[in-house]
């Protein structure tokens, strides 16, 4: 090795054992080096949404039947051959509050609508106590054809000291006159029953109405 070799390697040799000490600590110094700070610090901050920790979540409200998410149900259930019946509750600009029926399949459009205005014409709300339940009916006649929800509870045991096993039954009744052209029992779990205030709201009150099938 000549002098001027020797010369660059001793000046050079601090600055190479320097590099090597810092790569030595590089590991331990990055794992302890804080985060780097937002270079943007006037970006907005998103608002936190209702799915994090301490935000109420509202409550999705689903249509039933008929009946918009919006409207009281007053009843509603789907009978055996896939028909929904449903007793909703709506309001007119002038605050006139009617009950009306609405019957047909879901996804067309329903079959029959009654009264077709909300506020021209009103159902019939009645209701009758029976040992250990009652029944409750909403009504309205076209013509000679009259159509009447019911929601039933009756009593099928009446041995003293034991519980009375009620048998609830939910369904439409149309009769022609005084005589009986179909009943439709409703066939789902999901049966919304005749809700007594709403109907009180939304229906005419006539307790004399109540239709007993072939009287």
């Amino acid at each position: 090795m000549n002098r001027t070799r020797a010369i660059a390697l001793v000046a050079i040799m601090p600055i190479i054992l320097g590099v090597a000490a810092c790569s030595a600590q590089a590991p331990a110094e990055q794992a302890e080096a804080p985060m780097e700070p937002n270079r943007n610090p006037a970006a907005p901050v998103s608002p936190p949404t209702a799915d994090e920790p301490g935000q109420a979540v509202p409550e999705k409200v689903n249509a039933i039947g008929f009946c918009s998410a919006k409207e009281p149900v007053i009843f509603s259930c789907q009978l055996k051959g896939r028909k929904v019946v449903s007793v909703c509750g709506t309001e007119n600009e002038s605050g006139t509050k009617t009950a009306q029926y609405r019957v047909g399949v879901l996804g067309k459009s329903p079959e029959l609508v009654w009264p077709g205005i909300a506020g021209k014409d009103r159902l019939t709300f009645a209701s009758v106590p029976y040992s250990g339940g009652g029944e409750a009916q909403i009504s309205f006649a076209r013509g000679d054809v009259t159509y009447v929800v019911y929601s039933r509870m009756v009593r099928t045991n009446f041995e003293a000291g034991e519980p009375n096993h009620p048998e609830m039954t939910d369904g439409i009744l149309v009769l022609k006159g005084k005589k009986t052209v179909s009943d439709l029992v409703c066939a789902d779990r999901d049966v919304v029953p005749v809700d007594y205030d709403l109907a009180t709201q939304y229906a005419n009150r006539s307790d004399e109405a109540f239709v007993i099938p072939g009287e």
